[in-house]
């Protein structure tokens, strides 16, 4: 009897240690992020054609959200699941490795042409898979340096890039979102204008620097 106890606490000790192996092995985010487990309201897998494109510029505008610190702004946007062409579930930032968002200045214009700014960086989503992480612009780092056209890169994460064009010899205060775009390097890219944006939210978005 001793004997038959001692063989079942050891079968027992060794099933706890391959359980824990097993599970501390495994990628509880990576479980947490199954395109087949996500929630309803923005798994559109069984829509296609014209519905997809408007249900995904839907989902990616109302699911906009403005963050602020002294230091920057971070727009987010909404995140969803398709099915791509081949049949495959998948997350936006899988399908689309980029986010472009085009601002263009209000009441001021250069030789007729307005100020425009583009931020771009990395599409990845949130923990709970219902946002596409914000992209930070650095606000007071642009605003300590002289206007001037071109690309900078700032140390803001998400590999953001900041593209300015037609500005004048002071930075504009006010700008107007333009375009929301998804870009897929292998695709067509996903593009949201500025009329389209105010339809979905009611509003245009506005941001004053």
């Amino acid at each position: 009897m001793q004997k038959f106890v001692g063989v079942f606490g050891l079968l027992f000790v060794c099933f706890g240690v391959g359980y824990y192996t097993v599970h501390s092995n495994t990628d509880v985010n990576y479980i947490g992020r199954d395109p087949a487990a996500v929630r309803n309201n923005f798994d559109f897998s069984n829509l296609s054609g014209e519905k997809l494109q408007d249900a995904v510029k839907q989902r990616l505008v109302t699911g906009f959200e403005l963050k602020k610190t002294p230091e920057a702004s971070g727009f987010s946007l909404g995140h969803f699941v398709f099915v791509d062409q081949y049949g495959q579930k998948k997350f936006a930032c899988q399908e689309f490795s980029r986010v472009s968002l085009t601002f263009e200045a209000e009441g001021v214009s250069v030789s007729g042409d307005k100020p425009s700014m583009e931020l771009e960086g990395t599409c990845e989503f949130s923990k709970d898979t219902a946002k596409i992480n914000p992209l930070w612009l650095p606000v007071a780092k642009i605003l300590g340096e002289r206007p001037a056209d071109g690309e900078f890169q700032f140390n803001e994460g998400s590999g953001v890039v900041v593209r300015f064009a037609n500005l004048p010899d002071h930075w504009p205060k006010t700008w107007l979102l333009k375009s929301v775009r998804m870009k897929n390097l292998n695709s067509t890219d996903l593009v949201i204008e500025s009329n389209e944006v105010a339809r979905y939210l009611g509003h245009p978005v506005v941001l004053n620097f």
